[in-house]
């Protein structure tokens, strides 16, 4: 079902971003992958043509405008239309308010926030062109209001919670296009190996990447009919 589409993951250097690459690449998605520094893209990059995957790696800073406007001439120059966006780019940050100075509250808000509008607004025409385009964003559970449980930052809680606006507002005006917008709010988890399965090995599990990953795949794989505007998760946070 998934196999021949394009999908471009933000953040895919590292971490979840690098594992949801290597899953859509076994699912015969051809992947593009964006990270800050281009050699942790090609990091992703090599390990799924070594699987006899397709991907491309790319450098972008969401953060930066002109770095993230540099990318979006770049990823286009292919004219393949864009099947499957999905936004895991964010910039962690925690403690008080006063505790960070406005370099790292800028860069936080931009790269949880004003980066991705940006980056989805720039990629609409492509994802248009689709059969039926899905754009998955992790929001987190700081994304939900009235959510105090973390150690995040403000900016970050300010971030999250914009982007779940950003999610809700656009699902809403995107369904009559066939475009799907799903927020994603897990807690903290963990991440595994990129083999593992999801499994029940205590008496309190900690969510884990590739749960998160297998919710994905379920919401990929319904009909265009269902449009499922956010999935909520259960567990500790940091």
């Amino acid at each position: 079902m998934l196999s021949g589409k394009r999908a471009l993951v933000t953040g895919g250097g590292r971490d979840f971003g690098q594992a949801v690459s290597v899953w859509l690449a076994r699912e015969g998605v051809d992947v593009d992958i964006c990270a800050r520094q281009l050699d942790s893209a090609r990091e992703t990059q090599k390990i799924i043509r070594a699987e006899g995957g397709r991907a491309q790696a790319y450098q972008c800073d969401i953060a930066d405008p002109a770095s993230l406007t540099a990318f979006v001439d770049q990823l286009l120059q292919d004219d393949r239309p864009i099947d499957i966006l999905i936004l895991s780019a964010a910039q962690w940050l925690e403690g008080a308010l006063e505790s960070k100075d406005d370099v790292d509250v800028i860069g936080t808000i931009n790269s949880g926030l004003t980066g991705n509008i940006l980056l989805t607004r720039a990629l609409l025409p492509s994802l248009r062109l689709s059969a039926g385009a899905d754009i998955m964003v992790m929001v987190s559970a700081c994304g939900i209001p009235q959510f105090i449980g973390s150690s995040a930052h403000p900016a970050f809680f300010a971030a999250k919670q914009g982007i779940g606006g950003f999610c809700h507002n656009i699902a809403h005006h995107l369904a009559a296009e066939n475009i799907r917008v799903t927020g994603f709010y897990p807690p903290d988890f963990e991440m595994c190996s990129l083999d593992d399965e999801p499994t029940e090995q205590s008496e309190q599990p900690v969510l884990n990447a590739r749960s998160i990953w297998e919710t994905m795949r379920f919401v990929l794989r319904q009909p265009r009919s269902c449009h499922i505007s956010a999935i909520h998760f259960q567990g500790p946070c940091r």
